[in-house]
């Protein structure tokens, strides 16, 4: 039996992975193929994985205990919670987890799973635990501070009173998926609470399981007959690896993919002429950024990074390489978030630029070394940002290639890239650029990128990030960040923001319900094909 199964699958698979890019093939109706690239996914563990591609199919194959619908993201909803209350003095959660639940093992899913996952997130302690973290949970707090009471009530302590809906948009993220702690312990190797299995199985409750996964080949997942909500219209669905852009576009034109990600501006521009696909721009919590690294004595004066604002050609770059991936935005508070002003007062000036340099010193211009991630649309921004320094005697020595951990080190001069926050609240991305509560190498707070840039953020602006995380009154840190968000521009900072991040996603006009997702959790149950 396990040989006939491993032979259908390897049989489905081949026969995906092999169809010919020119071909009008349709695919099946009661099955969705989206083309990717899979290079960045590792494993599908969802208490270690940070990638929006791996989050998408881990927002598939477990459930969480609240909801952040893609049309109204910041309205929590219920989802294996049924409902919750808060305290009066703001610490205490107090959840009702749905009755009738069932992991794809059979399992029934309590209160207790729910206790152990979100301990688990915590005390393994890797990259999506800050999703708790940041709250005041530890490793030596959480056993305390996270109980089960019965099979149908989980209580949620945190330390300290934060604004409530930063505590709710933290459960909807993937890092805290409910996962089957039963089945988990099976599997447990080393005391790694399920860790290796997990790399590429899954134990969880959500719409779909997991039937095959292939690194930088193919995933294959199936429809969970059982799930709560009701069995998904979709029998299947099926991730492909196809890395360039021009043979997702090929195949999606051919009828042999539903959806293609990641495509250059060219492809996404001639698939939107076409008239077969509808191209998807959703916003995200992030931005492309420019740092500028503060241990560098040029860099670290104020009229210099002044400087550096004039010399982006934001309107230029709206119309043509940005035109889907990012909205034109020089303000910190993403828009539609509370405090968002819609105030963009800088353009390509390079006369501007000039004065500025001069007035800092350097009439003659100066020689940096530039690092920028060689992707689109990332490489063509750094490239645009070239030309117009060398305009103002600034000399970029531009060097593509993987700088991360150089930027993370702080060891760079000057760096382009984006960022993406899971969390719909201004905080998400204020903590990661306007704070940095210890400046010094030792601190090593590599999460932020206020302290990747060695950027003394001041202190006004430090303590007003703070205030407004823990404000509970909507209207008091809707002032707030409001005054933030003035404040950083008028700081001339160190990363300097010039678009909002989009993502951008070709669907098949035959295809309905599939919506992307800010916070990158798009759901696959909600698609169906032709209707």
């Amino acid at each position: 039996m396990l040989r006939r199964h491993f032979l259908i699958t390897t049989a489905v698979a081949a026969a995906i992975s092999s169809a010919p890019i020119t071909a009008s093939a349709a695919t099946p109706d009661d099955q969705l193929v989206i083309a990717l690239t899979m290079s960045s996914m590792r494993g599908l563990d969802p208490n270690e994985i940070n990638q929006l591609e791996t989050a998408e199919v881990v927002a598939n194959l477990y459930d969480r205990l609240v909801v952040l619908p893609a049309d109204n993201i910041a309205q929590p909803a219920p989802g294996l919670a049924e409902s919750w209350t808060v305290s009066a003095d703001g610490k205490t959660f107090t959840f009702k987890i749905r009755s009738g639940v069932k992991f794809h093992s059979g399992n029934a899913l309590t209160a207790k799973d729910v206790e152990w996952s979100l301990r688990r997130l915590v005390k393994l302690g890797l990259a999506p635990s800050v999703d708790l973290r940041q709250w005041g949970f530890k490793e030596d707090n959480v056993e305390t501070l996270i109980k089960a009471t019965d099979d149908t009530t989980l209580v949620l302590q945190t330390p300290d009173v934060w604004n409530p809906n930063l505590i709710l948009f933290s459960l909807a993220s993937f890092s805290t998926s409910i996962l089957d702690s039963a089945l988990l312990a099976q599997h447990d190797k080393n005391a790694d609470m399920g860790r290796e299995f997990l790399q590429a199985n899954d134990a969880g409750s959500g719409p779909y399981s997991l039937r095959t996964w292939r690194s930088n080949d193919i995933l294959i997942a199936d429809a969970f007959k059982d799930y709560w909500q009701g069995a998904p219209k979709m029998r299947r669905v099926i991730l492909r690896h196809l890395p360039e852009s021009a043979a997702q576009r090929l195949q999606l034109e051919a009828g042999d993919i539903d959806v293609a990600t990641r495509l250059s501006s060219t492809d996404l521009n001639a698939l939107d002429q076409g008239g077969k696909v509808t191209i998807q721009k959703t916003p995200g919590f992030g931005f492309y950024y420019l740092a500028l690294n503060q241990k560098d004595e040029i860099l670290s004066n104020p009229k210099v990074r002044e400087a550096f604002r004039y010399l982006i050609d934001y309107d230029g770059l709206a119309g043509t390489v940005m035109k889907y991936y990012g909205i034109k935005q020089q303000t910190i508070v993403p828009r539609g978030l509370p405090g968002a002003v819609d105030e963009n007062p800088y353009k390509l000036d390079i006369e501007k630029a000039k004065q500025l340099l001069t007035e800092a010193g350097y009439p003659d211009g100066f020689s940096k070394v530039y690092y920028a991630t060689p992707v689109t649309p990332e490489y063509e921004v750094a490239q645009s940002l070239q030309a117009n320094a060398a305009k103002a005697g600034i000399k970029l020595d531009l060097q593509g290639g993987d700088h991360i951990g150089k930027f993370r080190s702080r060891e760079f001069q000057i760096f382009s890239a984006r960022s993406g926050e899971r969390l719909p609240d201004p905080h998400a991305i204020l903590q990661s650029y306007a704070t940095n509560a210890n400046n010094s190498d030792e601190a090593k707070l590599t999460g932020l990128n206020a302290w990747r840039t060695a950027w003394d953020v001041p202190k006004d602006i430090q303590d007003m990030v703070i205030a407004a995380a823990h404000e509970t009154d909507q209207a008091k840190r809707t002032d707030l960040y409001s005054k933030i968000n003035r404040a950083y521009l008028a700081a001339s900072p160190a990363l300097v923001t010039s678009f909002l991040r989009t993502d951008a996603k070709a669907v098949r006009k035959d295809i309905t319900g599939y919506t992307g997702h800010s916070t990158w959790l798009t759901r696959w149950d909600t698609v169906s094909k032709g209707e």
